[in-house]
Formats: C-alpha cells, structure tokens, sequence
C-alpha cells in the first residue's frame, strides 16, 4: 500500500521537474528568437545547422503571430532533419509540439 503514494509523489516530482525544464527551454527559445546572435552562436557551436534554425525562427515567428495552420507541417519538416544523435534538436521538436499544441488549445477557448 505504500508503494503507490510514493510512486505517486515521485510521477508528481519528475512531470514538476520536467514542467520546469519545458519553461527554461521555452525562454530560450524566445531568446533565440528575439536575439539572432545567440541563435548564430548555437549554429557556430554545432549545435544547429542554418536549415533548422530558418525553420525554427518560422515555426517561433508563426506561432507568435497565431498563424497555426502550417505550423504543425513545419514542426515535422524541422524533425526530418534531426540526426540520430541530436539530442537538443530531438528536444527542440517535442517542445515546439508542445507550444503549439498548447497554443491551439488557446485558441479554442
């Protein structure tokens, strides 16, 4: 029987962390987007290739202005260029699906 609460309180801790984690990432993202220097750093650094970072400043620009119809196709066009080993990229994509996900509930509301 103890198990199960703390199994509880241990899902509740990870999904607090990783909330957190998502946030951080967001702000970085819209330090990417509101200072192309820092984005020129991160493709200098390997760490984004330019192709990417022109499809990650539409995808951040569309859904800024709401414009989310095409945004979906560009999130999955952004994916298709992700190497095997890209991790950040990786983490790039399921947090610009979670935005605009987030974003369309918005919407509907």
């Amino acid at each position: 029987m103890l198990q199960i609460p703390v199994a509880y309180n241990g899902i509740t801790s990870c999904v607090v962390t990783l909330r957190e984690m998502e946030k951080k990432f967001f702000d970085i993202l819209r330090i990417v987007q509101k200072n192309p220097v820092f984005g020129k750093t991160l493709m200098c650094g390997g760490m984004l290739d330019e192709k990417r970072m022109e499809i990650l400043y539409e995808i951040l620009y569309a859904i800024d202005r709401g414009e989310l119809t095409d945004t979906r196709n560009d999130i999955f066009q952004y994916g298709s260029l992700i190497g095997k080993k890209d991790l950040l990229a990786r983490q790039i994509f399921l947090c610009l699906l979670i935005l605009l996900d987030e974003q369309e509930q918005m919407i509907r509301k």
